[in-house]
């Protein structure tokens, strides 16, 4: 009997969605890999997120079955790692097992279930993660003290007990949080900054949240073009700025801007060229600058 439980001896578990073998000594084929992944699938909680609304290019993809396909309504998120991922001019609405609210994800966003857990209380924990792109939450006040709605970014977390806010992961990773209604936690580097209704904030990879600011509604933009022309030929480069928490857009794509609002882009050395700049605000307003390049 010893002996068939040292055969045995080789445990599989599950973090953020990987098969890790905790044994150190044995590695089991790729096919009975995926067998355990499969099999260890059967244990699940009866926590999800749903898929209500599909519009455009929608990708849903579970890790454990090997799915990757377009999202259907119905399609549930239910394990660590499920995910839906929108393309260009695609949008997608997610609801909450508990129907305390939705999930509205704009275009080229991915959102991902990071763990499910349940409170002391019973409360229900919810962990997410969007490594990409911009979600809007209308989440309603939870009964339960120990539940959660948590969003983890590159740059920091965001948690709401009940509100209407939107995050936006940025290119390069930094989160920016608008809140329209209660309030929401942003943490990140061991510190917390709370944004009330009507307020911002900015937080950057590797720093801690910004102070909250009130929402502004300015798509105003400052640039300047410099050309320079060397042995090697010629160039240029756009360099504009606005305010940090807008949306900008060069001929269609999103620009990292920084903690100033500051970004800068180098253009074709074309004889003449014209760029097409999108400024959004975080309130949907949006103007356009057709930016002739001679």
């Amino acid at each position: 009997m010893l002996q068939k439980r040292k055969s045995l001896n080789l445990i599989f578990t599950t973090c953020l969605g990987l098969l890790i073998n905790v044994s150190g000594t044995i590695f089991l084929p790729p096919d009975q890999q995926k067998m355990e992944a499969q099999r260890a699938l059967q244990v699940r909680t009866d926590q999800w997120l749903k898929v209500e609304q599909v519009s455009g290019n929608v990708t849903y993809r579970n890790l454990y079955n090997y799915a990757n396909r377009p999202a259907r309504v119905g399609d549930r998120l239910q394990a660590a790692s499920d995910e839906i991922s929108t393309g260009a001019n695609s949008s997608a609405v997610l609801s909450v097992d508990t129907g305390v609210g939705s999930i509205y994800v704009t275009e080229n966003t991915t959102i991902q279930i990071r763990s499910f857990r349940v409170a002391s209380d019973n409360g229900r924990i919810t962990n997410l993660f969007v490594p990409r792109g911009k979600a809007r939450l209308q989440i309603r006040k939870f009964t339960n003290r120990g539940s959660q709605l948590n969003i983890q970014t590159p740059a920091g977390i965001s948690g709401v007990r009940g509100t209407k806010y939107v995050v936006r992961v940025k290119p390069n990773g930094n989160m920016l949080l608008t809140t329209f209604q209660g309030s929401v936690a942003t943490s990140a580097q061991n510190q917390t900054k709370i944004v009330n209704g009507g307020f911002q904030n900015l937080t950057v990879v590797g720093k801690p949240p910004s102070n909250a600011v009130p929402i502004r509604n300015d798509a105003s933009l400052n640039y300047v073009i410099n050309k320079k022309t060397s042995g090697s030929g010629r160039s240029i480069v756009l360099s504009g700025y606005t305010d940090p928490f807008n949306t900008v857009k060069v001929d269609g794509l999103e620009q990292s801007l920084d903690s100033s609002g500051r970004f800068s882009l180098q253009l074709p050395a074309t004889s003449n060229l014209k760029v097409k700049i999108t400024v959004e605000t975080s309130l949907g307003k949006v103007q356009i600058y057709e930016i002739p390049i001679l």
